[in-house]
């Protein structure tokens, strides 16, 4: 009675938009087909009932027209089976959630050798994709839900999880080549080879080496797609209608070369879940974060698309992601189905009794407006007021140069941090009142494709002409139209290139110019870089090129326009371990000349009262 106290409390809140409860039963053979997928998978309803699930869980999640509900927690098989029967009793369908990795504990010695192993030679606490423990583990539950799901239509497949929370130092999601001894030794003996003793971090540079890595991948990828053929053929005996549903998509080496061509049939195809549109990716007013979500999602599934394997495509919301209000959320819900075959929700982040009933209202909305394919409602003028993003630097060190920064790991993060001339904050805004109190913007991976004339780039432009300096680092100018082409555009590689736009493990040299840039930094100086590829441009009159790389590709280009100053700069900082020398000084000499110095000059500094006093800021700029 409690639950449906509360229930009733919650869905009183949103039942004024749907109107009804939709009690009109579906099948599987529409989901992604004539049937847009509405997926919930439910972490805010099940921790009111000690993390499991209750009947009043899916008759909410079905008046909210959502038509797939899936538990966080389903590893009971008897609360499984009770939750497909109110599922079924509800007109929706169910869908276990799975994690789709096994932790194997570093202190656990039955483990040792068979741990998953990066090709950084780290080792982490995950039974090896290439053990029978990884193997019998995940065969087994899938083959249950599979038996249930042959009983029970409602339950139509699983939801594998594979994204990497395992501890210890990660390489990526699950999974990547390994290079444990159960895989090494069966290559090995397959190719009559007698293997040295390899340390962990020995391994990947051995079989390069030897001329070895591309049979060893080879050989492995189909130790995968063996292992997966057996769960596909063990599935297929019990229920050859039964889903898989894997997220990360579009997919890591795992995923696309063993459980794409495998797992995906011509009557249960592939369901991929996408994270790329979890909120806002950037800082981004609502109307541009949607437009960048859209083409995102079109970009990523025109792989799974061009693959001809019999696959679905779903794109994600997370509303315990940053920007990701109830609003956006909902309108986000509609944007996705509008381009894909629907959407699922990791529901996170909201308390039920506290801002859930706004959350289900706008994606009972989003689900009624898909329903009849109304997509005009996804771009609708916002009806709630859009507080996402900082309207003003919040400075605690005004004695400081103020950096922002859009983009940085950990390792980078405290490598700026560490330097006391700075004070350094996380992108938290996009008005230019949040701009204009900062010294040096640095965007690294801003990847979004925005044209020249959107209010973001106009911005960039403004905030450079009245006296600001912009880093564009690593993919930044690659997505983004260039906001000064006359300094820099991006450039196409030719040479050692991957993904069309990155050059790969090669070092960079700087140029023979004496530009204050490079604070003294001798011209030709050559170094490597902390990550290994890196991005090149296309110098324009008015750019100048302070680096290259060894095939003399431009990497870094400067250019001072109105009051301020640019730097076009292809290297990813920071990605795993701070910068060290000389990498590290061509990257603080940039950034203090984008600051103002180098030329004798000090840029005039914020105070609390006002902004910049000595620069004359327009009245109105883009975003006001």
């Amino acid at each position: 009675m409690r639950g449906a106290m509360r229930s009733v409390a919650v869905v009183a809140a949103f039942t004024v938009v749907v109107g009804v409860c939709r009690t009109e039963a579906i099948t599987r053979h529409d989901l992604g087909r004539t049937v847009k997928f509405k997926v919930v998978v439910d972490k805010v309803m099940q921790p009111e009932a000690g993390w499991h699930t209750e009947e009043w869980m899916v008759r909410e999640s079905a008046e909210a027209g959502f038509n797939v509900y899936s538990p966080r927690h389903a590893g009971d098989l008897q609360e499984v089976r009770q939750v497909t029967q109110w599922c079924e009793q509800y007109g929706i369908l169910h869908l276990p959630w799975m994690r789709g990795s096994l932790t194997a504990a570093l202190d656990d010695s039955a483990a040792d050798g068979r741990r998953m192993v990066w090709a950084s030679g780290a080792e982490q606490s995950l039974w090896s994709p290439n053990s029978d423990e990884f193997w019998a583990w995940t065969n087994g539950l899938i083959t249950d839900y599979a038996k249930i799901s042959a009983e029970m239509p409602a339950l139509f497949g699983v939801f594998l999880d594979y994204e990497n929370y395992a501890s210890g130092p990660r390489g990526g999601n699950c999974y990547s080549l390994s290079y444990d001894d159960l895989i090494m030794a069966a290559f090995a003996q397959a190719k009559g080879l007698e293997l040295p003793e390899l340390a962990l971090d020995a391994r990947y540079e051995w079989l390069k080496s030897q001329g070895l890595h591309d049979e060893f991948e080879t050989f492995q990828i189909a130790h995968w797609r063996e292992r997966c053929r057996t769960l596909r053929r063990a599935v297929d005996a019990i229920d050859p209608t039964f889903q898989f549903c894997v997220y990360p998509a579009p997919g890591t080496p795992f995923m696309v070369e063993g459980i794409y061509p495998e797992w995906a049939t011509e009557q249960a195809p592939l369901i991929l879940a996408d994270a790329v549109t979890y909120g806002r990716r950037t800082v981004l007013p609502h109307e541009e974060a949607l437009e960048g979500n859209r083409n995102a999602l079109v970009e990523r599934q025109a792989f799974v698309r061009d693959t001809g394997i019999p696959m679905l495509y779903t794109g994600g919301i997370d509303p315990a992601v940053k920007g990701a209000d109830p609003e956006f959320c909902g309108r986000n819900a509609a944007m996705i189905s509008q381009v894909t075959d629907g959407y699922w929700i990791f529901y996170e982040g909201p308390k039920y009794a506290e801002d859930h009933p706004e959350y289900f209202k706008w994606f009972a909305a989003a689900n009624a407006a898909i329903d009849a394919a109304d997509w005009d409602w996804a771009w609708a003028p916002r009806e709630t007021p859009d507080s996402y993003g900082l309207e003003e630097l919040t400075i605690e060190h005004p004695d400081r140069r103020q950096l922002i920064i859009y983009g940085a790991k950990t390792p980078f993060m405290e490598m700026l941090q560490a330097n006391e001339e700075y004070e350094v904050h996380e992108m938290a805004g996009i008005s230019p009142d949040y701009f204009r109190s900062a010294d040096v913007l640095v965007l690294q991976n801003f990847n979004e494709q925005l044209p020249r004339s959107s209010p973001f780039v106009r911005t960039l432009i403004d905030y450079v002409e009245q006296g600001g300096g912009l880093m564009l680092a690593h993919d930044t100018a690659w997505f983004m139209a260039s906001p000064f082409p006359e300094m820099a555009v991006r450039g196409i590689p030719t040479e050692r290139v991957e993904a069309i736009r990155h050059v790969v493990e090669t070092d960079l040299v700087t140029e023979d110019v004496r530009h204050p840039a490079l604070r003294g930094i001798d011209p030709g100086t050559q170094f490597p870089t902390e990550f290994r590829d890196h991005m090149i441009f296309r110098p324009g009159d008015d750019g100048t090129i302070l680096v290259r790389n060894e095939f003399g590709d431009p990497v870094y280009v400067a250019g001072e326009t109105g009051a301020g100053r640019v730097i076009y700069a292809g290297s990813y900082y920071g990605y795993t371990n701070p910068l060290s020398d000389p990498e590290a000084e061509v990257f603080w000499a940039c950034v203090d000349w984008l600051a103002g110095q180098g030329l004798g000059f000090r840029r005039p500094k914020h105070n609390l009262q006002g902004a910049h006093a000595a620069i004359k800021w327009p009245d109105r700029l883009m975003f006001d």
